[in-house]
Formats: structure tokens, C-alpha cells, sequence
């Protein structure tokens, strides 16, 4: 499955309940996640002088990093890591990526504790603050609990067993969950990540300083910090302070083969995070929701007292919190390509639609800064099968929205602009967000049709002889964006009432329509387009469609169909095709 933001509210991905315990997950949550809702709730705020002084400017207004953001982010995490294995990282089997899957929602649960303290030294130093936690007796119940059965205690077990650590199981797991500061890409930027030497020194300078010592510099260990190594604080774990994390630079053996695992784990942890919900579901840490005006283009708080009895709208001029609020979700796509769909394309005024178009770019740009650069430096790794995507192949792809579709094209030009590394990369497509999640599913699961070969001319044809109008249709563009995908029997292809976003091909015998209002059932026939009203009305469908056996579609998007493949014949041109 590909990531689109599963939690929803206070729900929590099933998924997760294999990986981390609900008992302790949920102790997790209120002793590190609720405080951080605490501190942002109106009452708090209205006390803080920093929020009076520049309320747009304080984490009380940032978007959330409470209890719902950690769940959001977990489930992302698993999505995440399921969807790249073995296309942008090396695929992993079996144990291996279970866990990876186990340990990055471990240390999902701390990338964030920091943000407790609102201060903007605290919020500089807050990915340091998770790798301090890691050491500290707040985690002690966690550590003890991985320590007892699951999969990270049995990779930790195998692993001492063929290449002893030299140190407890207790010491390298509280080193393992340290890693968590890396889900910072400005603590940890990616070239680091991918340098383990370089990573090592890094994390021992954040482990081994006090955060007292880091709250007064006002900043985070220097990557490129060359000095030697003060150890001033968690001496007592190690009899040489200096050999700690040695696992993380091992060259080749158990060991190294842990290290690429976790150091992959994070790479999947900052993807994840940067791929976090947004759009109607944006919320701050504090429960107030973020919007994008329609009529200005702006961003726009709803600040609720505690028990809700005031309500207070604010808007000011924020690029990012606007363009936050107007993207209805990023992914990865099964085929390793960056995805964003928006709630919205149409504005009241000209002026608006730039404002929504220029933040909407600025969030996108600092989304794929997050994300493309943490798989860039995934090493391909002997024996895997290595990854069938690199990093620097991945495409942006901007999905149309309905209203207006042109306003993909405008933020993919702001974006290139800004970010011209991304030329030829960033690209507008159509608009599939809106589709069953089943037919979604199965359009990203497809095969794309390569527009300048052999099989697009086939598909014209065939179609042309089933009584398709294809004259002058370019395959150029009429294929953009179309997928063969197959179908196995007794799958519903097209529910009653659904939304209109495809296009059906069979390429074969197999799909049966059962119209609504009481018509009778009829068996599909190849190369006959299915779902064309519903397109071309733009009203949900007024069929069911089943598989009776597994055919092969070819899936046209909804909005690519009615722009590019709509083609009626008019009644002369009727007249003279029946008449042959």
C-alpha cells in the first residue's frame, strides 16, 4: 500500500499493535506526546510572552506534534517501509524487515519528545533531547520491555551470538533508539546519515554533552566538528565512552548488517515524517485547525479555550502554513515517485491563486528536500536484490485538482524555479485522489503505458475497432497517465455510487456491468470503454462492475479521459461510420 496519513482522529493503524505493545504505546504517549499537547492549549499560550509577542512564529502554532502526529507518523512509518522495500531501498525478507518495521516504530515514539519545550532553543535542540531520552530513566520500562521478547530482542541476541557487542544488550538498544535525532534532516543532514563515520562522531557528541551545555550555545553538535569528543554526561553506561556505537561503523558481518538496516530504518522514519497528514485533517499540537482561505489565499487558526466556549479566527500571511493546509495528502508511490494531491485549485481572485500557488510550491519543495535526499545515499547492499528506483530518478508528480486542474502546472513551475535540480522532474498529472481507495490502489499497483511504443498503438486501434472515435488523439497524451492492471475474480472493479476517476479497457472477456434502477446484468465485451457516463457527467457511476475471471484493464484517468479521449461523434459522422 502506498502512505497516504491512515490515522484519522484518535484511531490508531491496527498494524501497529504487532510492533509496539497498545499498553506501553499508550504509555509512551501520555508520559512523552500529551505534555507536548499541554503546552500548546490557549490557556498556556496566552502566558507565554514569545506567543503574545509574535503568535505566528511560536510551536504553539505549528502544525501538530502531539499524540495524534506520533500515531500518524508510526503508521506512516510502517506504510512507508512497506511501499519502498525493494524500490528505493534494498528488499529486505522476512526478519529483516520485520525489523526494520519494529524498530522504526520504536523509535518513532521519541523523534519528537523534544518538542516539549516551546522555547526556540528547544525547539533548536529538540532531535538532540530524543537522543539524551534514549539514555535516560524515563525509558527504562520501554527498554525492559524490548529486552524481554520480540523482534529486536532477537536480532540483538543473533547478532551478540556471532559478533559480540562488547557491551550489553540494554547499552546497544539505547543506542539503536538514540538514532532517533537523525529523523532531523537539520541535526542530521543526509550526507551525514549516509557516512557512518561521520554519523557516529555526531551522536556521541549529542549523547555525551549536557543538554544544559546545548540550550546555552543555542544550537545542535556540528557534523564537520572535527575537536575530540568531550564525554561530560552517560559515562556510566561504558567502561570506554569512546568505543560506544562501534556497531554502526562495523564494514561487513552481523553487525553491519544491523547498522544498514537501522540507518535504513531512518531513512524510511524522515520520509515518513515529512509525509505526515495535512489539508482538512491539519491540526496544531493544541487541536486548532489550519485552513487556507479561499477568498485570500492565507492562513487561518481556529484557537479554542480549553472548554470551548471562545473561539478565536486568526489570519496572517504564511506561505507554508497556507500551502500545509492545502495539500490533501504526499505519498510514495509503489513505483517510487513522489505523489501530492490538493484540496483545491480554484480561488476567488487572482491574488489568492498565487498565494496558494507560491506556498503550496514552498511546502512541496520542502517536502522532497526531506525525502528524495533520504534514499539518495541508500547503498545497494550484497546479497539483497538491490532497489528497482534511484532516488535521483524519482519524479514530483502534481496531481490536477478537479476545479482547476491548470493551478498543478503553475506550483510545478514555482517549484522548479526554486528548486532547479528538479527540472524535467516535476510533473502534472491527473487527478486519482478522489477514487475508491480500491481503484486507487490498483492504479498505483499498475504497469504505465509507455506512450511512444507498440502497446498504445495497439490499444487505439482495438479500441477504434469497437467503435472508439481515436482520430487525431496524440498517444503522447492521451497515454500520460494510463496503467494495464490486472483484476482477479470475484474483485469488484467499479462499486454503485462511486466517484468517476476511471476509465475502464478490458483487454480480454471477464468483467460483467449490473446497472442500477433495475436494468439487467451484461458481460462486458474487450476493447468497449466502461465508465465513460459517469466521466463525462461527472456524477458518480450508475453501474457495478465484477471480474468473473482475471482479465487484464487498462485504467484511463477520469480527467484524462474527458480531456484528451472524450471524442463524440457528431451525427453526420455517425452516419457515415454505421454505414460502413
Amino acid at each position: 500500500m502506498i502512505y497516504s496519513s491512515p490515522v484519522q482522529g484518535a484511531d490508531v493503524d491496527s498494524s501497529l499493535d504487532t510492533l509496539l505493545a497498545p499498553d506501553l504505546r499508550h504509555h509512551l504517549e501520555e508520559r512523552f506526546w500529551r505534555p507536548i499537547e499541554a503546552e500548546a492549549k490557549l490557556e498556556v499560550l496566552r502566558e507565554d510572552p514569545l506567543f503574545l509577542d509574535d503568535p505566528t512564529s511560536h510551536p504553539g502554532l505549528f502544525p501538530d506534534h502531539g499524540v495524534v502526529h506520533v500515531r500518524d507518523i508510526a503508521s506512516g512509518f510502517v506504510e512507508v517501509a512497506t511501499t519502498v522495500n525493494g524500490v528505493l531501498l534494498s528488499r529486505r525478507l522476512d526478519d529483516r524487515q520485520r525489523f526494520i518495521l519494529s524498530y522504526g516504530v520504536l523509535v518513532t515514539y521519541l523523534h519528537d519528545i523534544g518538542m516539549r519545550d516551546p522555547t526556540p532553543n528547544g525547539r533548536r535542540i529538540h532531535a538532540v533531547y530524543a537522543a539524551h531520552g534514549a539514555f535516560g530513566s524515563q525509558v527504562d520500562d520501554l527498554v525492559a520491555r524490548v529486552l524481554e521478547a520480540g523482534q529486536v530482542r532477537e536480532r540483538l541476541e543473533l547478532v551478540d551470538r556471532h559478533e559480540p557487542f562488547g557491551v550489553s544488550l540494554d547499552v546497544v538498544l539505547r543506542e539503536l533508539l538514540s538514532l532517533a535525532m537523525a529523523h532531523s534532516k537539520s541535526t542530521v543532514p543526509a550526507a551525514v546519515l549516509d557516512h557512518r563515520p561521520t554519523l557516529r562522531r555526531l551522536l556521541q557528541r549529542a549523547v555525551f554533552t549536557g543538554l544544559d551545555e546545548l540550550r546555552r550555545r543555542g544550537e545542535t553538535p556540528a557534523p564537520d566538528d572535527a575537536s575530540p569528543v568531550r564525554f561530560s554526561v552517560n559515562h556510566q553506561r561504558y567502561a570506554d565512552p569512546a568505543a560506544s556505537f562501534a556497531w554502526l561503523v562495523a564494514s561487513h558481518g552481523a553487525q553491519a548488517d544491523l547498522a544498514d538496516d537501522a540507518v535504513d530504518a531512518i531513512r524510511v522514519l524522515r520520509a515518513a515524517d515529512a509525509l505526515r497528514q495535512r489539508g482538512t485533517d491539519l491540526r496544531t499540537s493544541g487541536g486548532y485547525e489550519i485552513c487556507i482561505d479561499a477568498a485570500t489565499g492565507r492562513a487561518v487558526h481556529t484557537l479554542r479555550s480549553a472548554d470551548g466556549g471562545a473561539v478565536y479566527l486568526l489570519s496572517y500571511h504564511d506561505e507554508r502554513g497556507a500551502g500545509e493546509a492545502n495539500i490533501r495528502v504526499a505519498t510514495i508511490t509503489p513505483h517510487g515517485h513522489l505523489r501530492v494531491a490538493f484540496h483545491r485549485g480554484s480561488y476567488l481572485d487572482d491574488t489568492a491563486a498565487r498565494h496558494a500557488v507560491v506556498g503550496t510550491a514552498r511546502v512541496i519543495g520542502d517536502i522532497q528536500a526531506d525525502v528524495i535526499p533520504s534514499f539518495s545515499g541508500a547503498p545497494v547492499l550484497d546479497p539483497l536484490v538491490p532497489p528497482s528506483r534511484r532516488a535521483d530518478e524519482m519524479l514530483v508528480q502534481l496531481e490536477r485538482p478537479s476545479d482547476r486542474p491548470a493551478f498543478a502546472d503553475e506550483v510545478a513551475e514555482v517549484l522548479v524555479a526554486a528548486h532547479p535540480e528538479l527540472a524535467g522532474r516535476v510533473v502534472a498529472v491527473a487527478d486519482v485522489e478522489a477514487a475508491d481507495p480500491a481503484e486507487r490502489e490498483r492504479y498505483h499497483r499498475g504497469t504505465p503505458i509507455d506512450p511512444g511504443g507498440d502497446e498504445a498503438l495497439e490499444i487505439l486501434a482495438r479500441m477504434a475497432e469497437h467503435g472508439a472515435k481515436v482520430d487525431g488523439i496524440e498517444a503522447a497524451s492521451a497515454f500520460a497517465d494510463v496503467c494495464r492492471a490486472g483484476v482477479q475474480p470475484g474483485e469488484v472493479v467499479v462499486a454503485l455510487g462511486s466517484s468517476p476517476s476511471f476509465v475502464y479497457v478490458p483487454t480480454g472477456h471477464g468483467l460483467t456491468a449490473r446497472p442500477g434502477g433495475g436494468y439487467q446484468s451484461a458481460p462486458i465485451m474487450p476493447w468497449v470503454p466502461v465508465g465513460t457516463t459517469g466521466v463525462v457527467r461527472r456524477a458518480e457511476r450508475n453501474s457495478e462492475i465484477l471480474a468473473d475471471r482475471h482479465v487484464d484493464v487498462i485504467m484511463i484517468p477520469g480527467e484524462l479521459y474527458a480531456r484528451v479521449w472524450f471524442q463524440p461523434y457528431t451525427p453526420r459522422e455517425l452516419r457515415i461510420v454505421l454505414g460502413q
